[in-house]
């Protein structure tokens, strides 16, 4: 039975909502939360079982009936390893698309697709990649001891902060440079910039600072 993409979305759902509410999870709510039938949720998490991801459980309900019993699922140890390995090979293949992107100096087709799409399309680590990079390219412009300046101030800092610390500074430098018609849209993507950082884990937060520090070398 091989393991698809859509079978991989349902196991980081699971997981999410395990997380989350912490305790096995409904076929219903995996469900509710994808948008799709309860009986194809059913259906997949058996699947998923079979595979070996996921353990199913039987509790009975708050309200005491007697026999009755609610389905629930869990992941297992496995579905996080999974989970782990193809988060990291997408980042891995996320960084190097904005790297070479710094590299080239084309911000044409990849950043103006990202100013201009919903802030729902992109995951938060991913998000707030994007938003580094547009600012990384924006930069680029501008004289070589301004650029020496932001670079050397962010690497002294040497920790988490530095991202948001970076971001401030560039966004100081931009408004007083020549980012009049785009600067609104770039404000706009800030916003929710700092709202995803908050949210982000310790480890996701250390690779969007090292992200950070590798893409200076490129400016």
């Amino acid at each position: 039975m091989p393991l698809t993409k859509r079978k991989i979305d349902f196991i980081k759902t699971l997981i999410n909502l395990y997380e989350r509410h912490k305790k096995p999870v409904h076929y219903v709510d995996v469900a509710n939360t994808m948008g799709i039938s309860k009986w194809t949720a059913y259906d997949v998490l058996n699947d998923l079982e079979k595979l070996g991801y996921v353990k199913r459980e039987y509790y009975i309900n708050d309200d005491k009936v007697l026999g009755r019993s609610i389905l629930v699922y869990t992941p297992d140890d496995s579905a996080y390893e999974l989970i782990n390995k193809n988060c990291t090979q997408e980042w891995n293949a996320m960084k190097e698309l904005l790297i070479n992107t710094i590299k080239k100096n084309d911000e044409s087709k990849v950043i103006d697709n990202f100013l201009n799409e919903n802030k729902d399309a992109l995951k938060p680590l991913k998000f707030c990649a994007y938003v580094l990079t547009t600012l990384l390219l924006k930069i680029k412009t501008l004289d070589v001891a301004t650029l020496d300046n932001v670079k050397n101030s962010v690497l002294m800092i040497g920790s988490e902060t530095s991202v948001i610390f970076f971001v401030g500074i560039v966004i100081g430098i931009l408004i007083n440079y020549h980012l009049k018609n785009e600067s609104q849209k770039i404000l706009d993507k800030i916003n929710v910039f700092h709202q995803y950082v908050k949210e982000l884990s310790s480890g996701d937060k250390i690779l969007l600072t090292n992200f950070l520090k590798e893409s200076l070398l490129y400016i």
